[in-house]
């Protein structure tokens, strides 16, 4: 149920649209034309999934993990984050996730948006699917 008054919107997780990206499922929480400058998404990446490692040219990320664990991989670095843990991520900072053990549920805010509706995803990958199953 949407609730709106006065321009304010209350609204369910379950009335957003979700899509598959990059192996990933993205549900997009904040349209550009309520606040343009900023992306705020929630991915789930599945159990045994691999996000390899990319750059965002312009984007800064911070990222909350909401639930599970992955291995994030910084500069080439790896840590393992689990829900409650937080991530900065700078403008053209390589990082990657990866998900052994189970999937992981993260919230990213990014300025600007790296998946803006209106033009093409501010994402770098050396392969250009960007995901690959593990075995």
């Amino acid at each position: 149920m949407v609730i709106q008054a006065n321009r304010v919107e209350i609204k369910h997780f379950t009335e957003f649209k979700s899509e598959e990206l990059f192996g990933a499922t993205i549900t997009r929480l904040l349209s550009c034309k309520k606040l343009p400058t900023v992306g705020f998404d929630r991915v789930k990446i599945t159990k045994g999934a691999t996000l390899k490692p990319h750059t965002h040219a312009a984007s800064e990320s911070f990222i909350y993990v909401l639930e599970g664990t992955a291995i994030v991989t910084l500069d080439e670095k790896n840590s393992c984050v689990k829900a409650g843990d937080t991530i900065y991520i700078p403008a053209g900072a390589s990082h990657g996730f990866s998900t052994p053990d189970e999937a992981v549920v993260l919230l990213s805010v990014q300025s600007p948006p790296i998946y803006p509706e209106l033009s093409l995803p501010d994402i770098h990958f050396g392969n250009p699917n960007g995901f690959v199953e593990m075995n």
